[in-house]
């Protein structure tokens, strides 16, 4: 597994290196929503199973077991940058920038970053909400 990046990633890199003083990391399938996408850190502490497989303008990029297994050696990913109001425990997104992935069939910048959902239709699906809160969630919405 190889890693490459974009003169955006690097610029993105560069940019957190001038502002942040400890130890910047990168991390790839970590992320609990974003669940694959990069996450630029200070000091992160790395889980038992991450390895380094590369690094982006310096800063080290690790990845746990399970991912490294989908690459072959000498197939890479591509870490790029892109311009994109996001919520993120990630570094640069303090700027309005992403750290997203490039390759190996993923491509996270092209998707459209709006979802619409026609309001006017009351039989799309979710329009109606069915069900009721389990127990232990009623009784913990009195609890404030």
């Amino acid at each position: 597994m190889q890693v490459e990046s974009t003169p955006a990633a690097i610029a993105t890199i560069e940019r957190a290196r001038s502002v942040r003083s400890g130890v910047l990391s990168i991390t790839i399938g970590t992320g609990c929503c974003e669940s694959t996408a990069p996450f630029l850190y200070e000091d992160f502490f790395t889980g038992g199973d991450q390895e380094q497989i590369g690094d982006v303008a310096g800063v080290p990029v690790f990845a746990p077991e399970y991912l490294r297994n989908l690459y072959g050696e000498d197939e890479s990913l591509l870490i790029d940058a892109i311009d994109v109001h996001a919520e993120s425990l990630s570094i640069e997104t303090e700027w309005g920038v992403r750290l997203i992935l490039r390759g190996h069939g993923v491509d996270t910048g092209t998707e459209p970053a709006v979802c619409t959902v026609d309001l006017d239709d009351p039989d799309r699906p979710g329009a109606k909400v069915v069900g009721e809160l389990p127990e232990a969630l009623r009784r913990f919405r009195g609890m404030r």
